[in-house]
């Protein structure tokens, strides 16, 4: 739910799991489409409408992997990724996680197997697209604050990790709420 929504879906390549993309399909099932903008029912919704329709597109930017056995319970998105690392750890560069512990786990499996990927929050995208030159460093901090106003990340910790990995100032972009 950004407005570099169409710039990400045409030029990043990006992987999920069979387990993650049945948690979307049950956010877009149990969420109304007619919930109010702006709402948590909202974003679920429609975030994983747009998710999902990207997936099912000819095109190679999306993706989805399946993982066997499947896991079950709470964190059975997390623990899919994770499965998914153990057997194909070299096809990926970014692993994006929005939990925080399952970040400081998956990043600790990483270093202790001496693995390449880096383990980032989902703003990091927004960084890799500017990175490439792609977006705008407005639009990579306008696109942050987006991301976190919408998802409702407005305690300390968590703007502390959204920023975590963007090496940039958008101090004169982002209301100083949303920043570290």
């Amino acid at each position: 739910m950004s407005s570099v929504w169409p710039t990400a879906r045409e030029q990043l390549k990006v992987t999920t799991t069979n387990i993650c993309l049945n948690e979307l399909r049950r956010h877009r099932q149990n969420n109304h489409e007619y919930a109010l903008e702006g709402t948590r029912e909202y974003r679920l919704h429609h975030g994983s409408d747009r998710i999902l329709e990207a997936v099912d597109a000819d095109g190679p930017a999306l993706s989805s992997v399946t993982v066997v056995p499947a896991p079950h319970g709470e964190d059975a998105g997390e623990k899919s990724i994770a499965q998914e690392l153990e057997s194909n750890a070299t096809a990926y560069r970014y692993v994006v996680l929005n939990d925080a512990a399952a970040r400081d786990t998956v990043r600790e499996v990483a270093e202790k197997q001496g693995h390449s990927y880096a383990v980032v929050p989902p703003t990091h995208l927004f960084y890799v697209l500017y990175d490439n030159d792609l977006i705008e460093k407005p639009d990579l901090c306008h696109a942050c604050e987006e991301m976190m106003k919408g998802e409702g990340w407005d305690s300390a910790g968590a703007i502390h990790e959204m920023w975590r990995t963007i090496p940039l100032d958008c101090s004169g972009y982002v209301d100083d709420r949303f920043l570290p």
